[in-house]
């Protein structure tokens, strides 16, 4: 996923794409594929696919962070905002599912508090 990103980013920067945020009316025909997206990258960093990490923090940090941009964007779209909800309630138990050796703790044995 991190070299799909530096190959995008260094097209978009070939063809000096501008970044933009679409107007108000073309957000509605976008969400759902941009939802799919955050969705994808926080499970990602939740349960890691591949690599020695079982979580990636950095990923499942950028999902939220776009998840509230999302939101602030789209404040009366309900996807967002569950989505939101559902992200943030997942990563608050973030620190229980992982030992000290970065392995991963089922739920019956995690700490409750």
């Amino acid at each position: 996923m991190a070299q799909r990103l530096v190959r995008v980013k260094r097209k978009i920067r070939e063809v000096g794409l501008p970044y933009r945020v679409p107007p108000p009316h073309a957000l509605p025909e976008r969400l759902d594929a941009v939802l799919a997206v955050l969705y994808l990258i926080f499970n990602e960093g939740y349960s890691a696919t591949s690599g020695d990490a079982l979580i990636r923090r950095e990923l499942r940090a950028e999902a939220i962070r776009l998840a509230r941009l999302l939101c602030e964007l789209m404040p009366d779209e309900p996807e967002a905002l569950g989505l939101l909800a559902l992200m943030l309630l997942r990563d608050a138990r973030r620190e229980a599912r992982t030992g000290a050796a970065g392995e991963l703790i089922v739920l019956e044995e995690q700490d409750p508090h």
